[in-house]
């Protein structure tokens, strides 16, 4: 009865335990093929990087790339910032260019309003200093007393009388006797004649009519 029972135990424990393996995968399975999957994806992205650093250069190995990878990484950190500041300076400069820029476009709107205001003084002056051809003549205009007894009237201006020049008699010469008279005339004494300058006359009030007279008549 003890080994019948024992058995009928076994084979019952048998029957149980055989699904239950059939459907499980060992964990140490799982975990290699990870682990493998793993690897040829880091590999594969190694090869990537080698290329893309240089593709020339033969495959050293995973540290040697890892290296060169870090120096490339910092060279271009180092441009970036060199960049970036000549980015800043290029800014600032273009500021700086955009006010001037803006000045003298100002200068250049006020020189060229003072050119036209310039040319607009010079044409109205040679206008004016042009004489008109088709106007006529101005008329003489006459003041004479008579017309007009209201203005003053303009006296005359006197002739300076001529200057009077006086010739000298020469001593030597006689004078022809009369036939009246009996006795040789004795000849005349030597005189000494001095010819003086004739002074300029000018005219005085007494040898003008009076303004008041010419202005009452």
């Amino acid at each position: 009865m003890g080994s019948e029972t024992n058995a009928a135990v076994k084979t019952s424990v048998g029957r149980s335990c055989v699904p239950k393996t059939k459907g499980k995968v060992p964990k140490r399975v799982h975990k290699a093929e990870r682990e493998k999957l793993k690897r040829e994806h880091l590999n594969e992205l190694f090869l990537d990087l080698a290329n893309a650093l240089d593709p020339n250069q033969p495959n050293n190995g995973k540290a040697s790339i890892l290296c060169e990878a870090t120096r490339l990484l910092k060279e271009l950190f180092g441009q970036i910032e060199s960049l970036k500041k000549e980015n800043a300076s290029l800014v600032s400069e273009s500021h700086y260019v955009n006010v001037e820029k803006n000045e003298l476009q100002e200068e250049n709107s006020t020189l060229e309003t003072q050119i036209q205001e310039l040319k607009s003084e010079i044409g109205t002056r040679v206008a004016q200093s042009k004489p008109d051809l088709n106007e006529p003549p101005p008329l003489p205009s006459q003041f004479h007393g008579d017309h007009h007894p209201g203005l003053p009237a303009v006296e005359p201006v006197p002739q300076q009388p001529s200057a009077l020049l006086v010739v000298p008699i020469h001593p030597d010469i006689q004078t022809y006797p009369t036939p009246d008279s009996g006795t040789q005339q004795q000849p005349a004494p030597k005189t000494n004649c001095v010819v003086s300058k004739p002074h300029a006359r000018y005219p005085t009030p007494a040898d003008s009519w009076p303004s008041q007279l010419l202005g009452k008549q």
